[in-house]
């Protein structure tokens, strides 16, 4: 598991020291009581006396908020052509574990984060949590995790966002889902599986999971490969999929730069795409509950549980060959709305039951199965 060196500092660049209060929140998280923040202020070489003066003045007023926090803190003001060289420069000497940016939430047909954090983000020679401040202040932890980041290529990012779920949620106390996505090969990684009291999974693409599951006061941590593809996925389509949550970023170092960050947000700076599902009369979900080897949990219970969401049908039980848990399974069908709106009543339906702590669960969708049968019965027979 990647662990962030406790003796390094988490650097924070400060544009506008009036609106650093949400950011500085999750950076004093981040660092954990007793850890320790860097301050930055890059200005111009053409900078009065007056704005290094003032930008001095922001700095030990962030400095004191700070202390409230728990966390040291230190400011520093620097000269540079260029604010983001001027950042580069601070990452180079004062060598921290973790940089926060703060991010608008807003990406362009040529830039992910903006010009700024984009330069920042491809120098970095360490890793950067990007964070988009959401509407509200974040009350629970939501960690999408695919199937690519289990690949080498996102293992990385994995563990890095792994460590700040961690992190963040020591410090917080906030409850913390996994939200599984995508198909499922294997079991998730330790460090990832525990961080949650249970695994909830969407076979669906992981924007369209983040969609129906996702709460305005969920602080959303993304993992994302060092690519440019890997950054669009989690940058543009998390944020159009849950546009009111905080999002954290998660960066392993910077993305490579064979083919630049232009290709990857070619649709970027388009309007979130108006992607309804239809109205449906009813939706059926298949529910897969891989229960945790330390939890006896009836099928009677969980048909208890199901049946808050919608109607309950197929309920059955089996221990598959290659699994040493047991697994539950059912159809439940929910009237009215479409696929979105039906999923997250399922899942909140499954959430909220404290029987199914330590619990796996799959969601699958039923198009329709022949008569007498359905997916659980012919994924049982496997």
């Amino acid at each position: 598991m990647r662990t962030l060196a406790p003796d390094r500092p988490i650097l924070v660049p400060v544009a506008n020291p009036a609106s650093i209060g949400p950011l500085l929140g999750h950076a004093a998280a981040l660092a954990g009581t007793g850890g320790r923040v860097d301050l930055v202020t890059v200005l111009g070489e053409a900078a009065s006396s007056d704005d290094h003066a003032h930008a001095w003045q922001g700095l030990t007023d962030i400095e004191a908020r700070a202390h409230d926090l728990g966390v040291a803190a230190s400011g520093q003001v620097r000269t540079a052509t260029d604010v983001a060289t001027g950042v580069l420069d601070a990452i180079s000497e004062r060598r921290p574990a973790l940089v926060v940016m703060g991010w608008q939430g807003q990406s362009s047909t040529s830039d992910v984060f903006g010009r700024l954090i984009d330069h920042v983000v491809g120098r970095s020679s360490v890793p950067l949590a990007v964070i988009r401040l959401g509407l509200c202040s974040p009350d629970r932890l939501l960690f999408p995790v695919s199937e690519e980041h289990l690949l080498p290529g996102g293992n990385g990012s994995l563990r890095l966002a792994a460590e700040l779920t961690r992190r963040l949620r020591d410090h917080t106390g906030h409850p913390t889902t996994i939200l599984r996505t995508g198909p499922r090969t294997g079991d998730l990684p330790d460090e990832v599986a525990h961080l949650g009291d249970r695994v909830h999974h969407d076979p669906r693409r992981t924007h369209k999971a983040v969609e129906a599951f996702a709460q305005p006061s969920d602080l959303i941590v993304a993992a994302v490969a060092p690519t440019a593809s890997g950054l669009r996925g989690a940058t543009t389509h998390l944020a159009w999929a849950a546009p009111d949550a905080t999002l954290l970023v998660a960066v392993d170092v910077g993305p490579t730069r064979d083919a630049g960050l232009v290709d990857a947000v070619a649709d970027a700076g388009l309007p979130a795409p108006h992607r309804v599902d239809p109205p449906e009369d009813q939706v059926r979900i298949v529910v897969t509950i891989r229960l945790p080897e330390d939890r006896d949990v009836s099928a009677e219970e969980v048909e208890r549980i199901l049946r808050t969401a919608g109607d309950t049908e197929l309920l059955m039980s089996w221990w598959p060959a290659s699994d040493t848990r047991a697994h539950i399974g059912a159809t439940v069908t929910v009237r009215n709305g479409g696929v979105n709106a039906a999923m997250a009543t399922v899942m909140t339906a499954v959430h909220e039951a404290s029987e199914l702590r330590g619990a796996e669960i799959t969601y699958d969708l039923d198009r329709g199965a022949p008569q007498g049968r359905s997916p659980v019965a012919d994924r049982a027979t496997h």
